[in-house]
């Protein structure tokens, strides 16, 4: 990469680019640039008063949420590559209470020559896979990360801004994986979906974990839970804290392009409701996650009342509904197999 780009703001005034800004009062500049929203570091306006001048803006945004960008890996390039002053910053601080530290939240460096780079939401991340040996910017765990990171430039310096931005896009780490689990939930108006984040598990072998048989179970449940237009159920059985719920957050995060719908204990006996299958039909091609279903899959025949929740549950993963749906269920019990409705446990249905 070249050297710095020597511009002044004396220079841009005789500029001719679109977002020059010429014979206009400080008032009337300033007016140009997008309202200030308490505690954000007002970054255009202060490059407009800079350098008269409107600036072209790169985002430097990274498509993988779990690769956020280092911020003190790029300070550190930025202070010793370009021999760029951190010290004369504008930075806008925060407390984390779990580090107990405070740390930069936003910053804004003018590298002096008709660029700037704005650090915006910059936090502290303690669950970094820190493959690369980095040094922890607080304490002993705690990495400064950013991921809304962005280029401030006049127009003639585009190509440098474009190999500024191809240098940062190199300094990222990456932090544990997580995807958004949608957590059925109901209202007087009736079920609806919230979403929730779930970081992925660190198992680095999975035989070490639940034994070298389950292997090939693992790669069967994730086969046909990728596949398109599938259907089925996959049960895990065992006592509390044999990790049936340690491994779903490791294998929902193994599964592409479908709506992950969580059902919690508590909700579970929603599923026999008659409103519940109608709701469940606006998210075809869904994969249903149920917890500590064992009062919703016992064997009809051992109770004196039908049971409409395993009826439903059938209709989903093989019945007409299924066809038309595409869901797949997973869910987790603590009971006997025994105890499990026959019907339940049909070869064709049952994925594992």
């Amino acid at each position: 990469m070249n050297d710095k780009v020597n511009t002044t703001s004396e220079q841009n005034g005789n500029s001719s680019c679109v977002g020059t800004c010429t014979n206009l009062d400080n008032d009337a500049l300033l007016s140009l640039g997008p309202k200030n929203r308490y505690s954000e570091i007002p970054s255009i306006r202060l490059f407009l008063a800079k350098y008269n001048a409107y600036p072209s803006t790169l985002d430097c945004d990274n498509d993988d949420e779990d690769t956020p960008f280092h911020a003190t890996t790029i300070l550190n390039y930025i202070r010793d590559e370009l021999k760029h002053d951190i010290t004369k910053d504008c930075v806008s601080r925060r407390y984390n209470r779990t580090a107990k530290q405070k740390y930069v939240h936003s910053r804004l460096s003018d590298l002096g020559n008709g660029i700037m780079i704005s650090f915006n939401g910059s936090h502290l991340d303690s669950e970094i896979l820190n493959k690369n040996q980095l040094k922890a910017d607080y304490g002993e765990k705690y990495f400064l990360v950013v991921s809304d990171l962005k280029i401030y430039h006049l127009p003639e310096h585009d190509s440098f801004a474009q190999d500024l931005a191809d240098r940062f896009s190199q300094m990222t780490v990456c932090s544990s994986k997580s995807c958004m689990l949608q957590m059925v939930c109901r209202n007087q108006c009736g079920y609806y979906l919230d979403g929730i984040r779930v970081k992925k598990p660190l198992i680095t072998d999975l035989a070490l974990h639940y034994g070298n048989n389950f292997l090939t179970t693992h790669d069967k449940i994730l086969n046909d839970l990728n596949k398109k237009e599938s259907k089925g159920i996959v049960l895990l059985h065992g006592v509390p804290g044999s990790g049936k719920t340690h491994y779903i957050r490791y294998l929902i995060q193994e599964v592409q392009d479908k709506t992950l719908i969580y059902v919690s204990p508590d909700m579970a006996k929603e599923i026999s409701s008659p409103e519940f299958l109608p709701f469940l039909m606006r998210h075809e091609n869904a994969i249903l996650i149920i917890e500590d279903a064992e009062n919703i899959i016992q064997d009809r025949s051992s109770s004196s009342l039908p049971s409409q929740a395993v009826a439903n549950l059938l209709n989903l993963s093989d019945g007409l509904l299924g066809d038309a749906m595409h869901q797949q269920i997973i869910a987790t019990f603590n009971c006997d197999l025994t105890a499990v409705d026959p019907a339940l446990l049909r070869k064709g249905r049952l994925i594992a």
